[in-house]
């Protein structure tokens, strides 16, 4: 075991690439929220890129460090400190047992990944780790983690890095392509693209429900029961949006206006309660090539700058026999 939970934090779930070809089985996907910071936290480490990983929302968790790791993080802002030293998030960092890692309450975002040398150690359930809380599966017995909990690591060693993942954009724009049920809306574009939606409280893993102009459907807002896809927008009765993300349910029965393309699925789950967001309308190539661009980016590093702040890192070995000497 390599860390043990002190405090599980908000909603800590263990997280990989999604739960995938079990929709028709009624499992959602689940899997990391934002894809991107997911698979920034593991390039730094050179972890697999399906590697199990923890996904802290809006507050971070704290942990005793039980044996000597590597982790790295990235995602949302959140204050994080070993022991009594503050540590930025989008570094890599060598923790050593008997020290405490704690994440405070994110000041910018939502979501933060905390990934460790190998991947955690997590048992897969129909061939992934991701937990879904609403069906009980996957990672720490199918629920977010809890105190005591103890998580083992798979390990390995790590090159040396002196990089750190730059700042994302956080601009309000949401790129969507038309939905299944687009025509039924033609009143309604004018009102649906050039009218901000704000994040209501009602915001998780599941979906976000936003608050603005009320859009009206032509022959009504119900339809046949549909398989439904990540970034659909549901328009339910009351005419607000919905946003159907990683723990959807897999099938629904509202009409559907556009879905957000995927390209853009990291900057939207990174927004919060308050946040406004504008919708803007692309087509599926240009989604297509856009999706493609960005995981060339941070397959390329495009996301990666020379960390220039040398007293983030750690001599593991001079620190140990520091901490000795103090005994």
């Amino acid at each position: 075991m390599v860390l043990k939970v002190k405090n599980p934090g908000l909603f800590t779930t263990v997280q990989d690439k999604g739960r995938s070809g079990h929709q028709a089985e009624g499992f959602s996907p689940a899997g990391a929220m934002d894809w991107r910071a997911y698979m920034l936290a593991n390039l730094m480490l050179g972890n697999d890129g399906d590697s199990a990983v923890l996904e802290m929302t809006l507050h971070g968790a704290s942990f005793e460090v039980l044996e000597d790791t590597v982790i790295a993080t990235a995602g949302a802002e959140m204050p994080m400190h070993v022991n009594d030293r503050a540590v930025e998030i989008g570094t890599v960092v060598h923790v050593l047992k008997g020290e405490t890692l704690a994440f405070g309450g994110a000041s910018e975002g939502a979501r933060t990944y905390l990934a460790a040398a190998g991947g955690f150690d997590i048992p897969g359930v129909l061939g992934s780790t991701s937990t879904h809380t609403r069906s009980g599966i996957g990672g720490m017995h199918g629920r977010t983690l809890q105190t005591g909990d103890r998580l083992k690591v798979h390990g390995g060693s790590v090159t040396e890095t002196l990089l750190r993942v730059k700042n994302f954009e956080n601009d309000a724009l949401i790129r969507v392509i038309p939905g299944q049920q687009y025509d039924r809306f033609k009143e309604n574009l004018d009102t649906f693209y050039e009218s901000g939606y704000e994040l209501t409280k009602d915001c998780d893993r599941m979906g976000f429900r936003l608050d603005g102009a009320v859009l009206e459907a032509a022959g009504g807002h119900d339809v046949l029961s549909e398989p439904t896809q990540l970034g659909s927008i549901q328009i339910p009765k009351d005419g607000k949006p919905i946003i159907l993300l990683n723990d959807r349910q897999t099938a629904g029965g509202y009409a559907r206006i556009a879905t957000v393309a995927l390209a853009d699925i990291p900057k939207l789950v990174q927004k919060r309660q308050g946040d406004e967001i504008r919708f803007k309308e692309i087509d599926v190539r240009e989604a297509a090539v856009l999706y493609k661009e960005e995981i060339d980016r941070v397959n390329a590093g495009f996301y990666f700058e020379t960390d220039n702040n040398f007293s983030l890192h750690r001599r593991p070995l001079s620190e140990k026999i520091e901490s000795i000497m103090k005994r």
